[in-house]
């Protein structure tokens, strides 16, 4: 059995996907299992997997004819073929360093203890429309629910390398995900631990046909978009799949857990002031600040 099984969910990648999967071949570490779905391309993606397939027996593709319309539905079904002691998520147009899979998994060791754990690292932003490595792709280490809950997002999901034990959390799938890294972050969070590698080992490359949204290179960008938008605290998306992820997990997860998605829920009911109030003494943070936090609930709508 591979020590990693990476998960790769693929819908239109023909112009990248060569290069991403030339990438795990690269890979100082070689014990790894490529697994594959496609949600329904048009385009040459699964002609350009299938030719790689035949010439390394490490790739496979995984031809059930489902489709899901996105790379949520496709990811979470993914987990469900897993069964090598690590699993990591891969995006189908990144470059992944060739020493990714190894530093990860030697992260991991160190802590895998039979719980739930997660490691994750980081990337440089490839922004191929200005022809720049630069960067960092990801610009928040959560450390508990208390942060996680208010960052409308999850650990970037092609940073992310999960145990056997939370991929068996994760087989519990809630009703609704608004995407695969947030739905797994919440279960880290809630069951398990999480640990960071502060290296960058990919280049996370942006483009026109990019499924997910911008992704900020430092905290300065991240800070003007954040005075300019006019958006709300939380997400309806978010909010809904936090709801779907606790009427899922509630009867399994700790009461000391149970009770912060308890307490979270009063925010959506409260007013701005008690809201304030609510965030500072309860210990809410965003991007690891109680100020930041405080500011976006002072200027924004709630939901």
């Amino acid at each position: 059995m591979p020590q990693i099984d990476i998960l790769m969910a693929t819908y239109n990648g023909g112009e990248y996907i060569a290069a991403q999967i030339r990438s795990l071949q690269n890979q100082t570490f070689s014990d790894w299992h490529l697994i594959v779905h496609d949600d329904g391309s048009t385009d040459d993606t699964m002609k350009i997997v299938n030719d790689f397939c035949k010439i390394d027996n490490r790739i496979e593709v995984l031809d059930d004819g489902k489709s899901f319309h996105g790379p949520a539905g496709n990811f979470v079904h993914l987990m469900k073929s897993s069964t090598a002691p690590y699993m990591i998520f891969c995006d189908q147009d990144d470059i992944w360093l060739e020493d990714k899979l190894q530093k990860l998994h030697d992260a991991m060791l160190q802590v895998d203890n039979g719980m739930p754990q997660m490691v994750y690292c980081n990337a440089y932003v490839y922004d191929t429309m200005q022809n720049d490595i630069s960067g960092h792709a990801v610009l928040w280490q959560p450390t508990d629910l208390h942060e996680a809950l208010f960052a409308n997002a999850g650990v970037q999901g092609c940073s992310i390398m999960i145990n056997s034990a939370l991929r068996d959390v994760c087989h519990k799938v809630p009703d609704y995900v608004t995407m695969h890294d947030h739905f797994v972050t919440l279960a880290a969070l809630t069951f398990g631990k999480i640990t960071y590698v502060d290296q960058r080992l990919m280049l996370y490359r942006r483009h026109d046909l990019a499924v997910t949204g911008a992704t900020y290179k430092n905290f300065m960008e991240r800070i003007t978009h954040f005075f300019n938008s006019d958006k709300t605290v939380l997400e309806k998306n978010h909010v809904r799949a936090i709801e779907s992820f606790f009427e899922c997990f509630k009867q399994d997860m700790p009461n000391e857990k149970k009770a912060i998605f308890t307490d979270f829920f009063r925010f959506l009911n409260e007013g701005k002031i008690r809201n304030l109030l609510h965030a500072f003494i309860g210990g809410y943070r965003l991007f690891g600040s109680r100020s930041i936090l405080t500011f976006k609930i002072l200027v924004r709508k709630m939901l």
